[in-house]
């Protein structure tokens, strides 16, 4: 659902002009009461890509991680997913950032095995 922005009239708007899909997903519990993945459901969202820095390439580094992607997306749609997908591929998000302007930064990776 789209917002309406307070800084729609500034000359640095934000063009969401890219499109993932953020990943919800559900979980159920097995026979031995685990939890154990059960969907995946994706929803279309606008977004706007950008490549990591790098100094947050270090410093997900150092914590385990390797940044691979950065996008920009409406808050009002980022409702904290784990994953996306975007131009095929499906990334971990492993850090998000509300920034002050409506919208929100998800920094990803993409993890072996998912």
């Amino acid at each position: 659902m789209p917002s309406i922005k307070s800084k729609i009239g500034e000359s640095k708007r934000i063009s969401l002009d890219d499109v993932c899909f953020l990943i919800s997903v559900k979980t159920m519990k097995d026979e031995l009461d685990q939890e154990e993945t059960a969907e995946e459901i994706p929803r279309q969202i606008f977004c706007s890509k950008s490549s990591i820095n790098r100094q947050e390439f270090l410093a997900g580094g150092q914590l385990g991680f390797k940044p691979q992607l950065l996008l920009l997306v409406d808050s009002d749609e980022y409702d904290d997913e784990s994953f996306f997908m975007h131009e095929n591929k499906k990334y971990a998000i492993y850090r998000t950032f509300p920034r002050a302007d409506g919208f929100t930064e998800l920094y990803s990776e993409v993890r072996t095995g998912d």
